[in-house]
């Protein structure tokens, strides 16, 4: 089975892993793990964000900076969408990273869940701009007086080919070596370190930070099914990462730690050739993270909010400001989705849904639900195709019915997109913008779900393009999905 066909049968895979003995690799259950550390930037004690006034900033602020947690909500600005699959008028969100890489001026920080290595393939993108800054560090010391850190951390995903997990972070480094990149060059102050995540399930968070300053919260993989259908495997598979500067990027580092400190690291004997990787590698606890002085600085850059969501067992900060965020909702729910799941045992709710009562909901779709029953209007865009159609059909089936028993059937709506989809976005009031890797998905939620991650902003611009994405789509690329043949059997209660 290849790569490619996995992302389709996660949430197989992580119910097998529970049930089925080394399933999961070297993978170990999430016991324990703590609270997440937040980043040590060097100048905290000259920054500070006033209390937001938006209610929406206001509902995810309150829950990002309980228990004293940093604030670096303010401060930030808008930079792009990094886009899956690229177009003639667009280049494609790797490559956009691969530049990104090639500009960085004392690190790289990026995590992804999979990982396709070798020539034609996104993480060959990635192992050619490595290469490219490695030159660059060479050909000009002086022009980086901390050195270069480039990190990797991968996400731990079910790996059927090596007892220890390690397939894809090998295949990595194996390209890496191939290209001539060593883990380390101390005359040039060049470090290279490259990690896979050791806990069941696995991390489903895909980001990457350059030099603290400048953050992607994502959705894609280095898989090539996010390439065009015109070349080999890909599957013009659309997806989104947003792109912000500024303090909020700290956030991002502390997550990127977070992944590291319960990551094994790659080592290798001195001068091992690429195909001997493979064999003589192996992995071992991480060296703990540190960042050089550059990456460890808030640089405010723009009048923007922004917020870093970030979840994994043992931390639900993702989970409760999203739940919040739909409380504070108003007006409208926008929402980009590839799966509008209910609870697994819900999963073939559309063939007997009085199965499925409100209170078996997850707490996404309750909180949705209620949203509506204070009139708040939403739109939901998803996909109708694969594992994810028998889902989502029965998570529409239920919103329908619960909100036809309300009174309030004209406040959802939900269509399925006419192409191949994998993107995590929401706009909620017309004035906030949500993107990254969390899905509406039982296996994303509570406390076995997956590591995710998730950036916020009200950034005017951010939020624009985003809503002009939504309604191109809903009117130009989606269809209807009909109502189930039991519905005409509902009677529609007294609006609320």
């Amino acid at each position: 089975m290849g790569r490619s066909l996995l992302s389709p049968l996660r949430p197989l895979l992580l119910l097998a892993g529970l049930t089925i003995p080394g399933l999961a690799g070297a993978s170990e259950f999430p016991v324990g793990l703590g609270t997440v550390l937040p980043a040590a930037p060097l100048n905290a004690a000259t920054f500070s964000c006033p209390t937001p006034t938006d209610p929406l900033e206001l509902a995810l602020w309150q829950v990002t900076t309980e228990g004293g947690r940093p604030d670096h909500s303010c401060g930030n600005t808008f930079v792009s969408y990094l886009r899956t699959p690229r177009t003639p008028q667009q280049p494609d969100a790797f490559d956009e990273t691969a530049e990104q890489v090639r500009g960085a001026r004392a690190e790289v920080l990026l995590a992804s869940m999979e990982w396709q290595a070798g020539e034609g393939h996104p993480g060959w993108t990635f192992a050619e701009a490595v290469r490219d800054l490695y030159a660059k560090v060479q050909a000009d010391p002086a022009a980086y007086p901390e050195g270069m850190t480039v990190r990797v951390s991968l996400g731990g995903y079910p790996d059927l080919k090596r007892s220890d997990g390690g397939t894809q972070a090998l295949e990595l480094v194996r390209d890496l070596t191939r290209l001539g990149v060593p883990f380390n060059n101390p005359a040039v102050g060049w470090h290279l370190a490259v990690a896979n995540y050791r806990y069941f399930p696995h991390s489903h968070a895909k980001l990457h930070i350059i030099d603290g300053q400048d953050l992607t919260v994502a959705g894609y993989n280095y898989t090539d099914v996010h390439l065009p259908d015109t070349l080999p495997g890909g599957r013009s598979l659309h997806d989104l990462g947003l792109r912000m500067r500024g303090p909020v990027a700290q956030d991002g580092v502390a997550v990127f730690d977070d992944l590291w400190r319960h990551s094994q690291e790659v080592t290798c004997p001195a001068d091992t050739a690429a195909e001997a990787v493979m064999r003589l590698c192996t992995l071992i606890p991480a060296k703990a993270p540190t960042h050089p002085a550059l990456a460890r600085t808030l640089t405010p850059a723009g009048d923007a909010r922004a917020f870093l969501l970030y979840r994994r067992p043992g931390f639900d900060q993702a989970d409760r400001a999203e739940v919040a965020l739909f409380g504070a909702a108003r007006q409208s729910l926008d929402l980009m989705q590839v799966e509008f799941s209910p609870s697994l045992k819900c999963w073939f709710a559309y063939l007997n849904p009085d199965d499925c009562p409100v209170s078996d909901w997850p707490p996404y779709f309750r909180a949705i639900l209620e949203a509506m029953q204070r009139g708040v209007r939403v739109r939901a865009l998803m996909v109708n195709y694969g594992l994810d159609q028998i889902a989502n059909r029965s998570g529409v089936a239920l919103m329908r019915l619960a909100a036809r028993r309300l009174g309030i059937e004209d406040r959802f709506e939900a269509r399925a997109v006419t192409f191949n989809m994998h993107t995590k976005a929401m706009t909620v009031d017309g004035r906030m913008v949500l993107a990254g890797s969390q899905n509406l998905h039982f296996s994303a939620w509570g406390p076995l779900g997956l590591n995710e991650a998730m950036l916020a902003t009200t950034d005017p611009q951010a939020v624009a393009e985003q809503r002009a994405s939504f309604e191109d789509v809903w009117a130009h690329h989606s269809r209807a999905l009909p109502q189930e043949w039991w519905m005409r059997n509902v009677e529609e209660g007294p609006q609320h």
